[in-house]
């Protein structure tokens, strides 16, 4: 349908042009139209619902592990997620400190209700972004010059049309939901809000493929019935940097006033309740036909698929200041209403417990992200941009992660410049989005550590590093946050070479302080940079020795002390980096046809057409693609390059 079609159908009318739509205001939607804005494109936002703004209808926090280094990536491109979260944070920690800081993780618990009105209120103040409550039914489309199918606009349930070059939908678990508690289905979105209708079906019918997943979200109890005493206590701590890097850099800390979460364990009682019900589950039962999270399962398919445990850990906690509301993490459950009841009565500390809102599952269509390309652009519709779970991912991290890149290269697509890709040397984003579009998913995608091959040097304190020039050179960070950035890694880089610069000789308070690590004194004289570069010897710890230093941010001393300890490791991640980019420097020609490329094996060449990857690394991670079958590509490429200059 384009716009002259749309607006031929009864109660309709021009609503307004812009040059970029937003489609849903969950996390990957605000740092879409909080980036198209910030580039300085008229932008409009669409929610269902104004007052569910960056709602967190399942855990409320930000952060956790990987979720963390997502958090500051976002704030490095200079997204908004990471300034709203410190400001709304009633708990902070850092998680795996035992590990090492290559997976240091931060993580902090919201203040729900407060996280969405801040971020409501940051949106509306911006400039050239407008926000309105609107259920968009149909994507409007015209054929372009070569006969592609091209965004033209939006058209929503009340007839207005709103014109846009470019539309990124963020619709999040919302395009013809389902919520299920047992026997009982309604047609609903998530916190009983209202579902997206028709939107699906404007899709598929341009082609775009579609799926449809399941996830779901535990019960909320109240706190007065709780006995805390019961439970284990689970304190904040105080040392952990805030999310944002411009609070970090103007000397911010985080909530020094923190409310404790607490955590317990499931008993015999919950195991037989869940198990002598297991009849009544949507998820066994056939109720449920959407594929469901592995690494997030409901509490009962984790009694199923790991019987040998006889108990699993369940975390209590706050869902704000001003509320008594309480969240079961790792409680999430399908089951019926009265037979959730009974499996919170059986925990410690809640045998009393009254149910707030009860746990659900959710089924949701969304868009098979094999047909994206790695700007997070659609293969099939040339000007749409699709971010969060619509694409198969899970989490707000995930979600704004992509939000921000979608809503950049939107922007990016616009002004008529290339678009941002973020590599998966570059930034757990990178890895994100290329795990999705390269090799797709067949349940809700959650990012791990694990997943990314360059972890050591995707740090949660170095996203800065990494990505805020990129940020800069795009627009997204203004030449002011920039001239700090760059103030930062001078000091970082001055303070590591005047540690390597400074050598003593041997004496007492360095007997002392070696032995207290578990060192003897060294024969001769050593530099500052290799007592710091030993383990379990911090850069605080050699002060009594470092006449000369200079008072620097923590920040600065985290980051010295960071770099000359992995400083070998961190070379031969460059190597391994380096090798990796020549592979995605190789672009493949998008009409390659590979049926005509001699040597490539029959999956391959089947994979690879399917698929459509943009570079050599891309077709490389693709599933059924060997190595021999990449240098055939390698060949092939070369051949073209050498007929070009021939």
């Amino acid at each position: 349908m384009n716009i002259e079609e749309a607006l031929k159908i009864e109660y309709a009318y021009m609503g307004g042009e812009y040059d970029v739509a937003v489609v849903g205001a969950g996390h990957a939607g605000c740092e879409a139209a909080h980036a198209c804005a910030k580039m300085g494109l008229k932008t409009v936002l669409f929610t269902l619902f104004l007052d569910s703004i960056a709602n967190l209808p399942c855990n409320p926090s930000i952060g956790g592990t990987a979720k963390g280094q997502l958090v500051r990536e976002i704030d490095a491109l200079g997204g908004i997620m990471g300034k709203v979260a410190d400001e709304c944070c009633i708990q902070m920690r850092m998680l795996n400190r035992s590990k090492g800081p290559a997976v240091y993780s931060p993580r902090a618990q919201m203040d729900r209700s407060r996280y969405s009105s801040v971020m409501k209120s940051a949106l509306e103040d911006m400039d050239n972004l407008e926000i309105r409550q609107g259920h968009i039914t149909d994507l409007l489309t015209s054929k372009n010059a070569e006969g592609k199918e091209t965004v033209c606009g939006v058209r929503t349930a009340s007839g207005a049309v709103f014109k846009a070059s470019a539309v990124v939908i963020c619709s999040g678990t919302y395009m013809e939901s389902i919520t299920i508690r047992g026997e009982v289905i309604a047609q609903s979105g998530p916190d009983g809000l209202p579902r997206s209708e028709g939107l699906s079906r404007s899709l598929a019918d341009l082609g775009i493929p579609m799926l449809r997943f399941k996830t779901g979200t535990p019960v909320r109890i109240n706190s007065r019935q709780v006995d805390f005493d019961a439970l284990t206590r689970q304190d904040g701590e105080l040392d952990v940097p805030p999310f944002s890097y411009d609070r970090e850099m103007n000397g911010a800390k985080v909530p020094q006033e923190q409310i404790p979460c607490w955590s317990l364990w499931t008993t015999p009682d919950t195991k037989e309740i869940i198990s002598s019900n297991m009849d009544r589950s949507p998820l066994y039962s056939g109720v449920i036909t959407g594929i469901g999270p592995r690494y997030c399962p409901s509490i009962e398919d984790k009694f199923m698929r790991f019987s040998d445990k006889e108990r699993h850990q369940i975390f209590v906690e706050p869902m704000g200041k001003d509320t008594n509301e309480m969240y079961l993490q790792g409680f999430s459950t399908s089951l019926p209403e009265e037979v959730q009841v009974k499996m919170v009565h059986s925990l410690p500390g809640l045998s009393n417990a009254v149910i707030q809102r009860h746990a659900y599952a959710i089924e949701y269509d969304l868009v098979d992200p094999l047909s994206l390309k790695s700007s997070l652009e659609s293969k099939i519709v040339d000007g749409l941009f699709t971010a969060g779970q619509v694409n198969g991912s899970s989490g707000y991290e995930e979600a704004a992660g992509q939000g921000i890149v979608a809503g950049i290269n939107a922007a990016l697509k616009l002004l008529g410049k290339e678009p941002m890709i973020i590599d998966r040397s570059q930034g757990y984003i990178g890895v994100l989005i290329d795990d999705l579009v390269t090799k797709g998913t067949q349940e809700p995608y959650r990012m791990m550590t694990s997943r990314a091959e360059y972890r050591l040097f995707l740090r949660q304190d170095n996203a800065d590093r990494r990505l805020t020039p990129v940020a800069h050179k795009i627009g997204m960070v203004d030449d002011e946050r920039f001239a700090r950035y760059e103030e930062k890694q001078q000091l970082i880089e001055e303070e590591k070479e005047r540690l390597a610069g400074v050598y003593l000789g041997p004496s007492p308070v360095m007997e002392e302080i070696l032995a207290s690590a578990g060192y003897v004194l060294p024969p001769s004289g050593i530099s500052l940079m290799e007592l710091v570069r030993r383990p379990n010897i911090t850069y605080d710890m050699i002060a009594p020795l470092d006449k000369n230093r200079r008072e620097l941010p923590d920040y600065v001393k985290y980051a010295v002390e960071t770099d000359i300890k992995y400083e070998g490791y961190l070379k031969l991640e460059l190597e391994k980096i380096e090798k990796f980019a020549d592979m995605e420097r190789r672009k493949l020609p998008e009409n390659i046809d590979y049926e005509d490329i001699k040597g490539l094996r029959l999956e391959a060449r089947q994979k690879l057409s399917k698929h459509r990857p943009e570079n050599l690394g891309q077709a490389s991670r693709i599933s059924g693609v060997s190595p021999a079958d990449i240098s055939v590509l390698h060949v092939y490429l070369e051949m073209i390059k050498r007929n070009k200059n021939g």
